[in-house]
């Protein structure tokens, strides 16, 4: 591997991939950031290890550090991609770049821009489909979407409104919550006949899931106990079959491609389960103490814009079916 010499040896994108793994302390949470596997996450970092002659990350047992080049690197890192954030904005703000407006997210009039952070699988699962109709209501509004699991610190960071994931109790910030985690096993049809041949029966009950493979993931570790334990089945979990991931997102998709059963937010099947491409396997559903909230400084409620994608946020989710 040649050692990097100039800008033209420089690929962007491993230096996000970088910045993201620092911030996470993750490669498999950089690759869902970056919406690349975790191995691709690591290729990506030892070939720029290898060009800049130094290493970034140690790894050890599954966990990654910075080394003292790599510290100083991220930091460097940050502020150039700052540096092309702010180069980008100024641009497009001016009025300079015409080629944004091909991609409808910016009004035909100067914008007043919106900077919102919110749960990557949030977005893609739930939130990106629904913008459209955002901008539909409020052709002024510019709105600047970034992806994060990182808590949001909203002294440090340019945003005005994020949208994440707990119970609540978000030190210093105005809360609202937006929805509750509601858990449904869902799989394929192809994979619930199986299961009922395989059980004998024409009704499933819980305990027939044992004839079953289960997808489980490495984040959302106590999903399948906590509905095996409301629905009385938790001897299913040591005699069925099982397959781990190491993302929720990735157990929803493997239950699209007929892995086995996944037990899934409601909210994030939808389509899935409109399309039949998923079937519910039961009625039941077990309502997570953890839910979605909406989040920002107490000051930014007099933010007119904050306030109607908010108050938007609540329309979206009366007329959802979960």
């Amino acid at each position: 591997m040649r050692p990097m010499r100039s800008l033209r040896d420089v690929n962007l994108n491993s230096l996000r991939i970088v910045e993201s793994a620092a911030r996470l302390k993750s490669f498999t949470l950089a690759g869902e950031e970056q919406f690349i596997t975790p191995s691709a996450v690591s290729q990506r970092i030892k070939k720029l290890e290898e060009q800049l002659e130094f290493q970034i990350f140690r790894r050890k047992n599954r966990s990654i550090t910075l080394t003292h080049e790599g510290e100083e690197f991220v930091v460097r890192i940050k502020q150039a991609l700052d540096d092309i954030l702010s180069a980008g904005l100024e641009v497009q703000e001016s009025g300079r770049d015409n080629e944004i407006l091909h991609l409808n997210i910016l009004p035909a009039s100067t914008p007043r821009w919106l900077k919102i952070s919110i749960l990557p699988t949030f977005a893609s699962r739930w939130l990106l489909a629904r913008i459209p109709s955002f901008q539909a209501q409020n052709p002024n509004i510019a709105l600047n979407i970034s992806t994060s699991y990182a808590a949001t610190n909203f002294s440090t960071n340019a945003c005005d409104l994020a949208i994440r994931y707990g119970t609540g109790n978000f030190a210093g910030l105005y809360e609202r919550l937006l929805f509750k985690e509601n858990l449904i096993p869902v799989c394929t049809p192809e994979i619930m006949r199986s299961i009922k041949a395989a059980a004998n029966t024409k009704q499933l009950m819980p305990q027939s899931l044992v004839h079953g493979t289960l997808l489980h993931s490495d984040t959302c570790t106590a999903n399948w106990r906590s509905w095996l334990k409301q629905n009385d089945a938790l001897e299913v979990l040591p005699q069925a079959r099982a397959v781990t991931f190491d993302s929720c997102m990735l157990c929803v998709e493997g239950a699209i491609a007929g892995m086995g059963v996944a037990v899934a937010n409601k909210a994030y099947v939808q389509n899935e389960l409109a399309n039949g491409k998923l079937t519910a396997l039961f009625d039941t559903q077990l309502t997570n103490e953890n839910g979605w909230y909406i989040v920002y400084p107490p000051q930014n409620s007099a933010h007119e814009d904050i306030v109607k994608f908010e108050e938007w946020l609540f329309e979206q989710v009366a007329t959802s079916p979960n």
